[in-house]
């Protein structure tokens, strides 16, 4: 990578959860008292995937509504654009959480073997990966507040990474819009409630309680 570094970058990966509630930063507080944010409401998160290049050249970051491996692969779609635009082979630092171990996500990895080399950290060495010592930063400087709705919250996130720097910044906003609706989880389209007509696939067994009293 000396030798040409214009062929070559080595970014640090890492994923973090962001949150509606407060982030609770170092604060000013009295002595034997616990330091408290209020927050409203029900707490809700958002999945940063994001790297950082190590000389400072730029960075790929995508927010998502989960920490899934169908996550991680729009990670790596990002990171073909940038390999693409760029022209240049990527060195990926990787730690072996399960979105990244998965069986989809290591033939995600395999089938880019020609321009992407992944190196694995020790488990259980978050130190040695630079990525994570920017997700501080980003939730101090950007979630020390309430947002006044997920909009806004999914806003502040994406310009928070925006500050993070870099030379060439690719920075995506793949939050779905039922999370900005409200719902915890996608919508299947079926009504609340169990259907009506349903059956149970085993046999209930009913037992009396109130048992009639002895003669």
């Amino acid at each position: 990578m000396g030798a040409a570094p214009d062929r070559f970058e080595l970014h640090h990966e890492d994923e973090t959860h962001v949150e509606t509630n407060p982030y609770l930063t170092r604060v000013w507080h009295r002595r034997s008292v616990q330091p408290t944010i209020p927050a409203v409401g029900m707490n809700r998160r958002v999945t940063v995937f994001g790297s950082v290049e190590v000389f400072g050249r730029g960075r790929v970051e995508v927010v998502c509504a989960s920490q899934t491996s169908a996550c991680f692969a729009r990670y790596l779609e990002v990171l073909d654009a940038r390999h693409t635009t760029l022209g240049v082979e990527i060195y990926l630092v990787l730690d072996n959480g399960p979105c990244h171990t998965s069986k989809a996500s290591t033939t995600a990895l395999d089938e880019r073997k020609d321009w992407l080399h992944v190196i694995w950290l020790a488990k259980y060495s978050p130190e040695l990966n630079r990525k994570e010592h920017e997700w501080r930063l980003l939730k101090r400087d950007t979630c020390g507040h309430l947002a006044a709705d997920l909009r806004t919250f999914v806003d502040e996130i994406m310009a928070g990474l925006h500050r993070l720097g870099g030379a060439h910044r690719t920075i995506i906003d793949h939050v779905p819009p039922w999370f900005i609706e409200g719902h915890r989880v996608e919508p299947t389209g079926r009504h609340r409630g169990r259907p009506f007509g349903s059956k149970d696939s085993y046999q209930r067994s009913y037992t009396r309680k109130n048992l009639p009293a002895a003669p």
